[in-house]
C-alpha cells in the first residue's frame, strides 16, 4: 500500500494507493497545523490507520517545513568558514539587482551576519592544486564554539576542483562540536560560480536542523505505528529516504508543488497529452508548470524567498536540479485589501490555515478570494463537508463590506466579483510568464488544473489565456498528494569539468563520472529496497566559449560507449540550433558541467489509475440548486452536479460540479465534458 501526504498551506491532503491494482482506496483533506506541520500527517495516518491500516505501507511525504523555515527566517544560527578575503560573498552577491537602475532596491538579507563570518587561510586553485594548506582550522572551531552556533557551511574557494581542505574542516568542526549540522560546498553543490555555491551551502545550513528534526520526528511516529518506510519528495520530484533527506534539505525546497508537477506529467503521459500546463492553485499559493513531450521541465538553480510582499528582492540561489515552477501569492487565502489611492489588490498576504479566511469561522476577519467566493455562490457549505470547516457566508459578507465594499462605496456583489476578476488576472499572467513570455503558444497546451481553488478559476484563467483546452483530473483537491506516490528515487549529481569539448580527454570524463556513480552508489544504499533496478544517465553543460549559461546535452546511460569528443559538440550545436535559432559556427565549444542523473522506481504507477471511472449517465441531473450572486447584485439559481454522476454527459453553464475534493466553475457561455476517466474538461472559448 502506497500512502501520500502533502502539507499545504491550508490543508494537508492525503491519498491511499492499492499499488497492486493501481486503485486509490480513501482520499481526504484536512486541516493543516501551521505551529507543527507534522501533526496533521501523524492524524492523516492515524485516520488511514483506523481506517484500513498503515502496517508494511510505503508513506511518501511533500513537505513546506524547509521552506516555510526559510521564508519566516526561523532557520538555525549559522556560521559560514569561507577562503581568507572571500567571507563577503554572501553580501556582494552578483552584479545584477532585481531592479538594475533603482538605487532604493532592497535586496535579501545575508542569512550568516558578518560577524558569523571567518575566513580561513587557505587556497586551492582552479585545478585543484594547493596554493596554501589549511591552516589556523583549531582557532576557527575554537572561535564558532564561543559564538554558540547550530550550524555551519563551509566554502572554500575552488573546492569543487579538490575538496581535501573542506572535508578537513569538516572533520574538525564535527569531532570538536558533536550535534553541529556542518555542510560543506563540496558535498551539496559541487560547481564553480563562487556566490551560488556559497549560497546553497548556506541555505542547507540554515535550514538543516528544522528540517533534520522535523523529519526524523516524523519518520519516528511512523515506524511506530507499523509503516514500513517513509519517503520524502525532492524538488526535482524525486523520493528519497529521511537520511538522505535531512543531509541534503536544500533539495526539499519545493517539495510540495514537485508532488503536483509529477502527478500532472502522470496524467498528460496516461491521457495523450503531449504539452501541458500544470496549474495548481491552493490555500496560500497558485504555481505554474510546464509539460513538454509528456516530460515537467527542471533547471538548475531557484531562487528561494525571492518576493517579499510582492517585491524582488533577489531571494537566495540554490543551485540544484528542481522542477521548473513559477509561483505568486494568489491562492483561496490570498487577502484583499485597498491600497494607497484607493486601489483594490489581492495578495500575496494570505490568512493561511490559522485564522483562515473569514468564512472559515476560525477567527480570521479580512476578506480572501475564498470570501469572495462565499458570498457570490460559488463556494457553499456543502464544499466543505468533512474537512473540519464551520463554513459561514455571513461572515465573509461581512468581511468583504467592512473592509472592501464600505470604503470604496461599492455593492457587496461588485466588491465579490472585483475580487475574483483580480486574482484571475494575476494567474493569467503567471500562465503568461511560464509559456507566451519563453516562446511557447499557449494555444499548443492543455491546462491541467488542480489543488483546492485551481478547478474554480481554471477555465476562467483559460480563456484569458487562450488555452487549447483546459482539463481538471480526477482528484484534483488531492492531486499532490496523488503525485508524491507516483515519484522514483532521484538523485541528481554534478560536478564541475570546465575545458575547451575539443581537448578533453576521456579518460578524466570516464574517472569523473565514475566519482559521481560512487556519490550515487552510497546515496541508494541508503533508499528503501526496490522491486526495480536502478537507471545512471549521463549529461553534459556545454556553451560557446565567452557565454555565461549553458545548454545540456544528454550523454547516454552510464556504462555505455562514451560519445567521441566531435559528437559531443556536435549535439550541442544541434541543441543551440533548436533553441536559439542559429549556430555560431566560428565559436568554440566548452564543457562546463557534468552531471549523473540517477533513479530508482518504487512501484508507484498511474498506468491503471486514470481509467474508466464508471458508467456512462449522459442525461445527468443536478443534485442540487445554489443561489448566485452576479455581479450587478440579482441572483440566479445555480445547478449542482457531481462527477460521478454524470460520466460522458456535456453540461453547458453556469453550473458547478463538486469533483474530489474542489469545485469545478462553468461560466456562462462554457461547456464541460466529463470524461470516462472522471476528469472535467473544457473546450474554452470567451464569455458571450
Amino acid at each position: 500500500m502506497l500512502i501520500g501526504i502533502d502539507v499545504g498551506g491550508t490543508f494537508t491532503d492525503a491519498v491511499v494507493l492499492d499499488a497492486e491494482h493501481g486503485s486509490v482506496l480513501t482520499a481526504f483533506k484536512l486541516p493543516s497545523t501551521q505551529s507543527n506541520p507534522g501533526d496533521a500527517v501523524i492524524t492523516a495516518l492515524e485516520l488511514i490507520a483506523a481506517d484500513t491500516g498503515v502496517r508494511g505501507a510505503l508513506v511518501c511525504h511533500g513537505t513546506t517545513v524547509g521552506t516555510n523555515t526559510l521564508l519566516q527566517h526561523k532557520g538555525a544560527s549559522v556560521g559560514l568558514l569561507a577562503t581568507a578575503g572571500f567571507t563577503d560573498v554572501i553580501e556582494l552577491r552578483r552584479q545584477n539587482r532585481p531592479m538594475l537602475y533603482d538605487l532604493s532596491a532592497q535586496v535579501s538579507e545575508p542569512l550568516v551576519p558578518r560577524e558569523l563570518r571567518f575566513g580561513v587561510k587557505e587556497r586551492m586553485d582552479a585545478a585543484g592544486q594547493v596554493v596554501v594548506p589549511l591552516e589556523g582550522s583549531a582557532e576557527v572551531v575554537q572561535a564558532m564554539r564561543d559564538a554558540g552556533i547550530e550550524s555551519v557551511a563551509i566554502a572554500f574557494l575552488h573546492s569543487y576542483a579538490n575538496p581535501a581542505h573542506e572535508q578537513q574542516m569538516r572533520c574538525a568542526l564535527e569531532e570538536a562540536l558533536p550535534g553541529v549540522f556542518v555542510t560543506p560546498s563540496s558535498d551539496v553543490c559541487p560547481e564553480f560560480r563562487e556566490f551560488e555555491r556559497t549560497s546553497t551551502a548556506v541555505v542547507n545550513a540554515y535550514i538543516g536542523p528544522a528540517v533534520g528534526n522535523y523529519i526524523r520526528g516524523i519518520a519516528e511516529k511512523a515506524r511506530a505505528m507499523g509503516v514500513q518506510d517513509l519517503m520524502i519528495v525532492k524538488s526535482n520530484g524525486g523520493l528519497t529516504s529521511p537520511e538522505n533527506a535531512a543531509r541534503y534539505p536544500v533539495h526539499l525546497i519545493e517539495s510540495g508543488p514537485a508532488a503536483g508537477m509529477i502527478a500532472a506529467a502522470a496524467y498528460a503521459r496516461a491521457t495523450g497529452r503531449k504539452n501541458a500546463i500544470a496549474f495548481d492553485m491552493g490555500g496560500t499559493t497558485a504555481k505554474v508548470g510546464v509539460v513538454q513531450n509528456f516530460k515537467p521541465k527542471v533547471t538548475d538553480e531557484f531562487l528561494a524567498d525571492q518576493l517579499v510582499n510582492g517585491r524582488n528582492v533577489g531571494g537566495y540561489p540554490i543551485r540544484s536540479a528542481v522542477l521548473d515552477i513559477i509561483e505568486i501569492g494568489a491562492g483561496g487565502g490570498s487577502i484583499a485589501r485597498i491600497a494607497g489611492g484607493r486601489m483594490l489588490k489581492v495578495g500575496p498576504e494570505s490568512a493561511g490555515a490559522n485564522p483562515g479566511p473569514a468564512c472559515y469561522s476560525r477567527g480570521g476577519q479580512l476578506p480572501t478570494v475564498t470570501d469572495a467566493h462565499a458570498v457570490i455562490g460559488t463556494l457553499g457549505a456543502e464544499t466543505f463537508a468533512g474537512s473540519g470547516v464551520a463554513f459561514s457566508r455571513e461572515l465573509a459578507i461581512a468581511a468583504i463590506d467592512r473592509h472592501i465594499a464600505g470604503p470604496m462605496g461599492w455593492p457587496v456583489a461588485r466588491a465579490a466579483h472585483s475580487i475574483v476578476e483580480l486574482a484571475v488576472a494575476s494567474m493569467t499572467e503567471m500562465m503568461r510568464l511560464a509559456t507566451v513570455r519563453r516562446g511557447l503558444d499557449p494555444r499548443e497546451f492543455s491546462i491541467l488544473a488542480f489543488g483546492g481553488a485551481g478547478p474554480l478559476h481554471a477555465a476562467w484563467v483559460g480563456a484569458e489565456l487562450g488555452a487549447k483546452e483546459v482539463v481538471i483530473p480526477p482528484l484534483p483537491g488531492m492531486f499532490s498528494a496523488l503525485g508524491a506516490v507516483l515519484g522514483e528515487v532521484r538523485h541528481d549529481l554534478s560536478q564541475t569539468l570546465l575545458c575547451p569539448v575539443a581537448e578533453v580527454r576521456a579518460q578524466a570524463l570516464a574517472q569523473a563520472f565514475a566519482r559521481l556513480k560512487d556519490k550515487a552508489d552510497a546515496l541508494l544504499a541508503k533508499e528503501p529496497q526496490s522491486a526495480g533496478r536502478a537507471r545512471f544517465m549521463r549529461f553534459a553543460d556545454l556553451r560557446f566559449a565567452g557565454q555565461l549559461f549553458e545548454l545540456r546535452v544528454p550523454l547516454g546511460a552510464f556504462g555505455e560507449t562514451m560519445p567521441a569528443r566531435a559528437q559531443i559538440e556536435r549535439g550541442f550545436r544541434e541543441v543551440y540550433q533548436s533553441e536559439f535559432g542559429f549556430d555560431l559556427a566560428e565559436s568554440k565549444v566548452q564543457l562546463v558541467n557534468l552531471h549523473l542523473v540517477a533513479t530508482l522506481p518504487m512501484g508507484g504507477s498511474a498506468a491503471r489509475m486514470f481509467c474508466d471511472a464508471g458508467r456512462a449517465n449522459p442525461g445527468a441531473q443536478p443534485y442540487r440548486v445554489q443561489t448566485f450572486l452576479r455581479s450587478d447584485g440579482e441572483e440566479q439559481a445555480l445547478p449542482v452536479y457531481r462527477t460521478a454522476d454524470c460520466i460522458g454527459a456535456g453540461l453547458a453553464g453556469p453550473l458547478l460540479i463538486e469533483h474530489s475534493g474542489s469545485t469545478v466553475w462553468v461560466r456562462t457561455g462554457q461547456r464541460a465534458t466529463i470524461g470516462s476517466d472522471g476528469c472535467v474538461a473544457f473546450q474554452v472559448r470567451e464569455d458571450r
